[in-house]
């Protein structure tokens, strides 16, 4: 069986280890993680992604920077996208003007990460 790659765009080490476990522990999935924003996009094409984990506030590029680019970007403009961040209230502006839903708050529940995984990224 061919796994499912999930890009993992976080800064902050332990949250990203526990988003990594986690989805490396479903057998049809492979998570990597990337620290900084400006090689989030070129970490995406290298792997062929099939789905971007995105924290907002993340050095070199925010994770909005981040998801504008790979919507302009041809070959890569249609893979989903779930932001994971603790000031939803904050960028809610910025979600809303480009028709982003699939948010999710920190803290969140693994089983509730695990189901966005596999609702946007069905094996």
């Amino acid at each position: 069986m061919t796994k499912k790659v999930v890009v993992i765009g976080e800064d902050d080490e332990p949250i990203a280890g526990l988003l990594r476990d986690a989805i490396n522990d479903e057998a049809a999935y492979q998570a990597v993680v990337v620290q900084d924003g400006a090689l989030v996009l070129d970490t995406v094409r290298q792997v062929k992604a099939d789905l971007l984990i995105l924290d907002v506030m993340m050095p070199g590029l925010s994770g909005i920077e981040v998801y504008d680019r790979l919507r302009a970007d041809q070959d890569v403009h249609d893979m989903p996208v779930l932001f994971v961040t603790a000031q939803t209230g904050q960028f809610a502006s910025d979600f809303a003007s480009r028709g982003i839903k699939n948010v999710l708050a920190k803290p969140f529940d693994l089983n509730d990460l695990l189901k966005w995984v596999v609702e946007l990224c069905p094996t």
